[in-house]
């Protein structure tokens, strides 16, 4: 299962969409949260942790096909650390539940998980960032992340209703 996230972040992770100016949408976190949620954490935070070796090996994987030491020890290397601790987390929140939840609950689990997935990230690569940037606006900063973390989040619950969709189909 690890391999699947290996596969799915170095493949889609680079991707990214610009929404509006200045308004970036990257895969790359939206995969980071949506992976362990749906494969736990075991799987999540190897992923994670080959994927970010393999961007550190310097193979364009990172978003904006980037890759690196540099790009690790550069101002957005905080957020890409705290994608094994997001992994981990939201694999871990997957860990007790019951086999039979609803559709709908795991909706929510999903929905929640993405965007607490995201303010790990934040949390992580914010402060991360200001070594670089001192005078960096923390609110002004969230301002730009926030729409982008919430359209991934819900770009996650949709991806989880078609998976299970389709698995009930052919069920």
């Amino acid at each position: 299962m690890a391999l699947v996230v290996v596969v799915s972040l170095c493949t889609l992770g680079p991707i990214g969409f610009d929404i509006e100016e200045h308004l970036r949408l990257s895969l790359q976190s939206l995969l980071v949260c949506w992976l362990p949620l749906m494969l736990g954490w075991r799987a999540g935070v190897s992923g994670v942790i080959a994927y970010l070796c393999i961007g550190a090996a310097g193979l364009p994987v990172f978003a904006g096909y980037r890759g690196g030491m540099d790009i690790l020890s550069g101002p957005t290397g905080g957020y890409l650390m705290g994608m094994p601790v997001a992994a981990l987390v939201l694999g871990a929140t997957t860990m007790n539940l019951p086999t039979e939840l609803t559709d709908r609950k795991r909706y929510i689990q999903v929905g929640v998980g993405m965007v607490l997935g995201h303010v790990i990230i934040l949390t992580s690569g914010i402060p991360w960032q200001m070594n670089y940037m001192p005078d960096l606006d923390i609110l002004d900063t969230l301002k730009v992340f926030y729409r982008p973390a919430l359209l991934k989040s819900a770009l996650g619950i949709l991806l989880t209703v078609i998976i299970f969709r389709v698995k009930g189909a052919r069920a």
